[in-house]
């Protein structure tokens, strides 16, 4: 698998449509990245600015730019499984609809507050945060039986292309995940308590782009392949 998976790497990073995406997106992901920037700042030193600066804050600049990047994505992932047959693209593409539904509907926050009552309760961390994680263990389980179970029933190349996304969506949970319950373990300073978010919310945000901006890559490669342009012969399908 190396040698294919070597391969398709030059093609996604040799790919037009991601040179072209990150000239849209970049720019506007660095002003929001310097809006939350700004917006810390005054949280720790009374300079208090409009609440949408915030990465995370629901119904913010960013959290809008993530609705669309993750809804594009799955539009992209379900095209090509449209397309190719298999299953593999479907499952991922169903991830990030769940995962852009649980964003815009809170979904995940009003669990953890449900469940609340059956957490540890004498723990340095509000029990509500405990149940968040919880939410999304369940969604990642989901998520990885479905790749799991779609593998013999997907093509080499939908395979390496969703190994890739997988493993941004991995580094998405360690920064949505893991960081955050960093954030809220214990006692915290202020500027401690903002740094954190920071990390926090930066690194979950700059892992969605990047995905985006591969999947992107990933999509016009693989039309490429099922459209040649006028005079070519189709690249022979691996696997």
């Amino acid at each position: 698998m190396l040698e294919p998976a070597s391969e398709m790497l030059r093609e996604l990073f040799a790919a037009r449509a991601l040179y072209v995406a990150a000239l849209l997106v970049l720019p506007f992901a660095g002003v929001l990245v310097g809006l939350d920037v700004a917006a810390r700042y005054g949280e720790i030193t009374g300079a208090y600015l409009p609440y949408q600066f915030f990465l995370s804050q629901d119904q913010g600049f960013g959290e809008y730019l993530e609705y669309a990047l993750m809804t594009a994505m799955a539009a992209m992932l379900l095209l090509l499984w449209r397309r190719d047959g298999s299953p593999i693209y479907l499952v991922n593409a169903l991830l990030f609809l769940v995962l852009a539904a649980d964003n815009a509907l809170e979904i995940h926050e009003k669990f953890g507050f449900a469940v609340a009552r059956w957490m540890p309760q004498t723990l340095p961390i509000e029990p509500h945060h405990l149940g968040e994680p919880l939410l999304f263990a369940i969604i990642g389980g989901a998520w990885l039986v479905g790749l799991a179970l779609s593998l013999k029933a997907s093509r080499i190349r939908p395979v390496i292309n969703s190994l890739l996304i997988a493993a941004c969506v991995g580094g998405t949970a360690v920064f949505g995940i893991m960081v955050d319950e960093m954030v809220v373990y214990g006692p915290h300073t202020p500027a401690m308590t903002q740094v954190e978010a920071f990390i926090e919310d930066g690194g979950e945000f700059g892992m969605i782009v990047i995905a985006f901006l591969l999947t992107v890559a990933i999509f016009e490669v693989e039309r490429g392949r099922a459209h040649p342009p006028a005079g070519s012969e189709a690249a022979p399908a691996a696997g």
